[in-house]
């Protein structure tokens, strides 16, 4: 069975939990894992008296209900333990809800939300998915906008809510939140009933395994796999048709909202390559395998690839148990697909140590008070990094890349690594922050702990393991794509350049130019920086970080020495 937290509000005890976790008087964070700024008064608003002395609202159903909290890394039926739980609770109704923070996801320039155009479109296919699959069982979903814990509150009292129901999120501020929840709960005599889910491993249970020490590395985190054992299998989809005869049930007032209304007038859902949705999720499964299961692969098809399962992943439209299960089902008759099943595991614990990790050290997701994050002087320069953001480097590999993101909400790795590398130690050195925060809003399948784990390894500012490659921004694309297919296709200004010219243009002759109908500087940037230039700038900081690290232990060099910006020779390359 699955790790499970019940909790009393009655009795304000818990049991079944290998987490140990109690409780914290934490609010204002939003529904999506963020804090939305709202000072922290649950002490006040959540007193014994007033929580249990209220008197009952006019109008209130008398029948108990179970509320379902739907997460936004749990947008599924299939292999969600939580779910499961609320529909066997005898003699209540079923309500699932989703509530969207206003915070999160309303009015703000461009580089100010918190979700982007893609993942917002993807998030509202994946909620009228789900909606559609909870109405074959006789409900529906709920969607709510406001503060969640405001939210909360009131739907428990309006609809005589005798247990909640969740699967618990990953991320460490997204468990403040739920804390506060459960901490409302229990002012309210409310029982909690909360599983794990959206991993292969309970995190508990990774850290229990571990003495509840710290995980420096991957390496140590591998060998710990053979005392957790296999994971849990995936547990079926719920079977009964519940009887819920609400006179809410088809009311409009919890419709899931429109493009339009969340800031994005003129966009159309199921536009973009990627449909959010459980339904979706599995019926790009078999393809997934297929593909992957190929002897060989073009690189350049790579590039285009239209099969990830990341952002489904990230949703919690497929669970990743499922997916690991099912993968191995295919290498049972595929004698290829079993070394796509040894990379998938490989990658799922790569997420999961990641998600270990941030759960253990503070600040993991910013620069400052992170105590494994090396306090590199980056520099900030925001002209340089709105051209990175748009796609306007000068340098068409990065700038298909960064194109192909806005456009999609995905990249493949290998562009990821690309884009990080020049942003940061690379090229333009600038913060892994200032990247990880356009991730944030652009890539689908966008997790923070994973994301600022694999910014912090790029940029070389934590969990450096081995010698540090360079990369080129010019010499890698060539080697990948020769003839320049994804460049052509994400900048059409150069679609008409001879491939030698391709991926440094600049360096074409002016007729050439103007045979192509592309000038450099007036169709098509300049490099932003010299990259013989810069490259090597960069490259000379970071050997000096490197003998600066062998003078002083990590502790002592993360925690209380700090580079000093007149160490390092200032970044005059930039054009």
């Amino acid at each position: 069975m699955e790790d499970r937290l019940a909790m009393s509000g009655a009795s304000g005890s818990s049991s079944g939990s290998e987490c140990g976790e109690e409780t914290t008087s934490c609010s204002g964070t939003s529904a999506f894992g963020y804090d939305s700024g709202l000072e922290d008064e649950s002490e006040e608003m959540f007193s014994e008296e007033e929580g249990r002395s209220l008197p009952q609202l006019p109008g209130l159903l008398p029948v108990p209900t179970v509320l379902h909290w739907v997460r936004l890394s749990a947008l599924r039926v299939h292999d969600n333990p939580a779910l499961n739980h609320a529909f066997s609770v005898p003699n209540v109704r079923f309500k699932a809800v989703f509530i969207i923070d206003p915070w999160f996801v309303g009015p703000g320039d461009v580089y100010s939300r918190k979700m982007g155009m893609a993942q917002l479109r993807f998030l509202l296919e994946a909620l009228y998915d789900l909606d559609k699959r909870l109405r074959s069982y006789n409900s529906r979903l709920y969607v709510v906008q406001g503060q969640p814990l405001a939210v909360m509150e009131r739907l428990c009292r309006e609809w005589s809510v005798t247990e909640i129901t969740y699967q618990e999120d990953m991320e460490p501020h997204s468990r403040v939140l739920e804390q506060s929840v459960d901490k409302l709960a229990k002012f309210l005599n409310i029982e909690v009933t909360k599983f794990a889910g959206h991993t292969l491993y309970n995190p508990a249970r990774v850290l229990a395994a571990n003495g509840n020490r710290l995980l420096t590395s991957f390496k140590e985190f591998k060998q710990l796999i053979p005392l957790l054992g296999s994971p849990e299998k995936p547990v079926e989809p719920p079977e009964d048709t519940l009887m819920d005869s609400d006179l809410d049930y088809d009311s409009d007032a919890y419709r899931i909202p429109t493009m339009k209304e969340l800031g994005f007038p003129g966009e159309s859902l199921y536009t973009n390559s990627w449909v959010g949705g459980e339904m979706e999720a599995l019926r790009r499964l078999p393809a997934y395998c297929e593909l992957r299961g190929r002897d060989t692969t073009n690189q350049v098809d790579m590039l285009f690839d239209k099969s990830s399962l990341s952002p489904y992943i990230r949703f919690g439209c497929l669970s990743v148990r499922f997916l690991l299960q099912k993968v191995k089902w295919y290498s049972q008759s595929r004698p290829s697909m079993e070394k796509v099943a040894k990379e998938l595991t490989f990658k799922l614990l790569q997420r999961e140590f990641f998600f270990i990790v941030s759960a253990q050290v503070p600040n993991f997701d910013h620069c400052t008070n992170n105590p494994i994050c090396l306090p590199l002087p980056w520099e900030d320069d925001v002209g340089m990094l709105q051209r990175w953001r748009e796609g306007r480097t000068g340098y068409p590999w990065i700038d298909a890349a960064m194109r192909q993101l806005r456009k999609e909400g995905w990249i493949h790795h290998i562009l990821r690594e690309s884009v990080a590398t020049f942003l940061t130690r690379g090229d333009l050195w600038i913060s892994w922050e200032q990247g990880k925060d356009a991730f944030e809003e652009m890539l689908l399948d966008y997790e923070p702990s994973v994301s600022c784990g694999c910014w912090m390894k790029s940029s070389c500012s934590a969990f450096i393991t081995g010698p540090i490659e360079h990369y080129c921004p010019i010499a890698l694309g060539q080697k990948i794509d020769p003839e320049g297919q994804f460049v052509r296709v994400h900048v059409p200004e150069l679609k008409n350049f001879p491939k030698q010219y391709l991926y440094a243009p600049w360096k074409a002759p002016h007729h050439v130019q103007l045979a192509a109908g592309c000038v450099i500087g007036v169709d098509y940037p300049h490099p932003i920086v010299d990259h013989t230039t810069a490259g090597a700038l960069c490259c000379e900081r970071l050997r000096r970080v490197m003998s600066i690290m062998q003078q002083f232990s990590l502790q002592n060099f993360c925690g209380k020495k700090t580079i000093r910006v007149d160490q390092f020779p200032a970044n005059s390359s930039h054009a």
